[in-house]
């Protein structure tokens, strides 16, 4: 089955991305925790990320001010803590593997094979 994209993709995208988020945020009880506003929450994150390295991790190393401007953005855009911030991530990050093993295990997605050259 070949993933194209459509209705599917964007359930897929939701399961993937989302829904880890708002369950994170449900467990950390956070102020705003609407799906849409989740999904929104890991591409602000993601920009958040990044937006930090490009300014701080000359300073500070580009992984610590990665992380730092994505728990800043989370905190930010779901009205939690510092604490709940990191909780969120953890828990959007564990739940995110699983439903990704989940659907390469169903057949939505195929793992990568290893890159030319490596094999030992």
């Amino acid at each position: 089955m070949q993933f194209a994209g459509g209705f599917l993709g964007l359930l897929v995208l939701t399961l993937v991305i989302a829904l880890p988020i708002k369950i994170g945020a449900h467990l950390v009880k956070a102020q705003h925790q609407g799906l849409i506003r989740c999904g929104f929450t890991a591409f602000v994150a993601l920009l958040g990320g990044l937006l930090a390295t490009v300014f701080l991790g000359g300073l500070i190393g580009g992984v610590l001010a990665w992380l730092l401007g994505y728990l800043l953005a989370i905190r930010t855009m779901l009205g939690t803590s510092v604490l709940g911030a990191i909780a969120i991530t953890i828990v959007a990050t564990a739940l995110s593997m699983l439903a990704f093993t989940l659907l390469v295990h169903l057949g939505y997605f195929f793992a990568a094979p290893p890159p030319m050259g490596t094999y030992v």
